[in-house]
């Protein structure tokens, strides 16, 4: 190894250090995240990242990770809920979907309702350096108005009206 390279891998080793099995708070999503973690520094270190967030109401959030350099393969990130005690980590964590992600970035869009949640990222790193990027944002579900109630409603109506002149004929 060069040495001109020292410095960066000793930079990469300590954030590798402060990275390993971290819990990081989002805040609440909404316009787009991105955060980048999991710098791996050695063959078969483990990637275990946790990043928490919350959706305000029903939202579809749209999820992102990749590996910027490096190595991770395999490399898998989960949406989980963090149960009643939003505690992350607890027995009452539940698997909300689970996505695996490689060097092409590939985007998921998967439906949340309001609650706490966090993405967990597990990979394996197989070079001496590997590190991803995750980024996420949420949209919220679209919520009908009154009156695309009433029209439906209408239109119901208008339909079994003329059904049940056609059956009275």
């Amino acid at each position: 190894m060069k040495l001109k390279f020292v410095p960066v891998v000793a930079a990469l080793s300590f954030a590798a250090a402060a990275a390993q099995a971290s819990t990081v708070n989002l805040g609440t999503l909404g316009s787009t995240i991105t955060t980048t973690g999991g710098a791996a520094t050695s063959f078969g270190a483990i990637v275990n990242d946790n990043f928490t967030f919350s959706v305000s109401m029903a939202s579809t959030v749209e999820s992102n990770a990749s590996v910027v350099f490096g190595n991770l393969n395999p490399a898998f990130y989960g949406i989980y809920t963090a149960g009643l005690d939003s505690i992350v980590g607890n027995a009452d964590d539940v698997l909300v979907v689970g996505h695996g992600f490689s060097a092409v970035s590939t985007s998921h869009f998967d439906i949340l309702a309001a609650g706490n949640y966090y993405f967990k990222v597990l990979a394996l790193s197989n070079a001496p350096v590997s590190a991803y990027a995750l980024a996420a944002k949420a949209v919220a579900q679209p919520v009908p108005e009154p009156e695309t109630y009433a029209l439906l409603g209408a239109g119901l109506g208008i339909i079994g009206f003329v059904a049940r002149r056609r059956r009275a004929d």
